[in-house]
């Protein structure tokens, strides 16, 4: 979940939106975990290649209708997550970067399974219903009932790497932009980066103000600050580090992080991440 919320606002807010919609899939598809030699995220390729603009957002209306078989893809997929994990099939991933793409590619590929359930288009409200979608929807993750924000905070931040940052996709329009391949371990580290580079140098991520303010993504400036400075103090040994300082070893030198010497926070806009 991007961010923290109180528990009196998070109480209000699920009743009003319920459990209703994308609350579980376990009965959806059939069982395979015993069957699979390999983890494949070949149907997620597919899905990505045919949903993502070059801008990182997503066609969500294609998945609504199925076309090309895309939403059949998606679901296949999810199917695969539901029965299997690195915790219940070690084998199938050899080291942690393996482990680590596998909880990537699932939440994104989740959240965006979510949102068909929650039959979000064609009605397109104004926002994500993000209580619902990331603290009561319930999936199955290698046979065991869990929800997103526990896969962010026990599978992805646990780490302590906050490029991570860089590829979750939350489905609003603020998020990331969604990259067009899955994550794999092999390469992790190059599209993470590269993820980086694209976000710090994209409006939603960061963009040039007045008097050498960068005005910053509230991933950044408020969400997670304390995990980009502390990350970037434990790589380089340096204390007292700002926000910015760690900031510009992800930016690529377009980006409006560089030469900044303040920042401001955006407002998050939790609406839909579909092309404009």
């Amino acid at each position: 979940m991007r961010g923290s919320i109180s528990t009196l606002l998070f109480i209000g807010l699920a009743t009003l939106v319920g459990c209703g919609g994308g609350g579980g899939v376990s009965k959806e598809f059939k069982p395979q975990a015993q069957n699979v030699q390999k983890f494949d995220n070949k149907d997620w390729a597919m899905v990505l290649k045919t949903v993502v603009t070059p801008d990182g957002f997503v066609k969500h209306d294609m998945i609504k209708n199925n076309a090309g078989g895309v939403r059949d893809a998606l679901f296949r997929y999810v199917g695969l997550i539901g029965e299997v994990s690195p915790e219940n099939k070690p084998e199938l991933f050899a080291s942690d970067k393996e482990k680590l793409a596998y909880y990537l590619n699932a939440y994104n590929a989740l959240c965006m399974y979510a949102v068909y359930k929650r039959d979000y288009p064609p009605n397109l409200a104004k926002t994500v219903p993000r209580y619902a979608v990331y603290f009561f929807d319930k999936f199955p993750v290698g046979g065991k009932e869990t929800n997103l924000d526990t896969i962010e905070k026990e599978h992805v931040r646990s780490i302590g790497d906050p490029r991570v940052h860089f590829a979750l996709n939350c489905m609003s329009h603020s998020c990331p932009p969604l990259r067009a391949e899955p994550y794999e371990g092999s390469k992790l580290d190059d599209q993470l980066n590269e993820q980086g580079k694209i976000y710090l140098s994209d409006p939603r991520g960061a963009q040039k103000g007045p008097d050498g303010t960068v005005k910053l993504s509230e991933i950044f400036a408020k969400f997670y600050t304390a995990e980009w400075i502390a990350a970037y103090e434990k790589k380089t040994g340096k204390t007292g580090a700002t926000l910015i300082d760690a900031l510009k070893m992800y930016a690529a030198p377009d980006s409006p992080v560089n030469g900044a010497t303040k920042y401001e926070a955006m407002t998050y806009d939790w609406s839909l991440n579909k092309p404009s």
